[in-house]
């Protein structure tokens, strides 16, 4: 199995490198990082930007799916302690979120989502040629994205998401209040990003348990 995840920041870095490297001595783990010597068991891969982008956990999935032709198991940084390795994927073809939140239910999409962005729900599919609203929305903590043979189309259209994505939350976006936590970098909400691509190629989305079992 294929585990990635992404720990960029000092700050970050820090906090995170010790869980980080406990789950890499047993489990293969990719990260995209600014610090490679800190991961002394993970498969480094650089990360270059000057400004902090979210979108780039996207980049990796399907970088990293490409290259190995196998379902990705993405962890952000600090989910990885509670993550249970146990846990096997046989379908093939679905993507698996920790949350999948459907956005025709408004007093869900009100309550837990809280994005008021509603443009962006009713516009992200015409940027990849789909005449169509979003229904739902991945939480990006967690997924679980199976190879699929489209990748190279996959790949490019995500490209044109992640510019509009990177130039729609940034620092100086309004948006609910929950939303400031993420303002050092851009490109938050890529739940956005990669549902749409599930739904432009017909992937299938599903929520997924991911959580250890604790015995008291």
């Amino acid at each position: 199995m294929i585990y990635a995840t992404m720990c960029v920041g000092k700050k970050w870095v820090k906090k995170h490198k010790d869980q980080i490297n406990k789950f890499s001595k047993t489990n293969t783990l990719h990260i995209l990082t600014d610090d490679n010597t800190s991961f002394e068991n993970c498969i480094c891969h650089h990360y270059t930007r000057e400004v902090f982008s979210y979108y780039e956990k996207i980049n990796l999935i399907l970088n990293l799916s490409k290259e190995y032709k196998e379902r990705i198991y993405y962890i952000d940084a600090d989910w990885i302690r509670d993550y249970d390795t146990t846990l096997r994927i046989d379908d093939e073809d679905t993507i698996y979120s920790y949350s999948v939140i459907d956005l025709k239910d408004k007093s869900s999409y009100i309550s837990r989502v809280v994005f008021e962005d509603t443009e962006v729900k009713d516009t992200i599919m015409k940027k990849i040629g789909i005449d169509t609203t979003i229904n739902c929305y991945m939480g990006e903590a967690i997924l679980l994205v199976p190879y699929n043979e489209n990748i190279d189309d996959i790949i490019s259209d995500s490209k044109i998401l992640q510019k509009y994505l990177e130039e729609t939350y940034h620092q100086n976006s309004k948006t609910h209040k929950r939303l400031n936590r993420y303002k050092d970098g851009i490109g938050y909400a890529e739940g956005w990003g990669i549902t749409a691509l599930a739904i432009k190629y017909n992937i299938p989305i599903k929520e997924s348990r991911w959580r250890k079992k604790i015995i008291i």
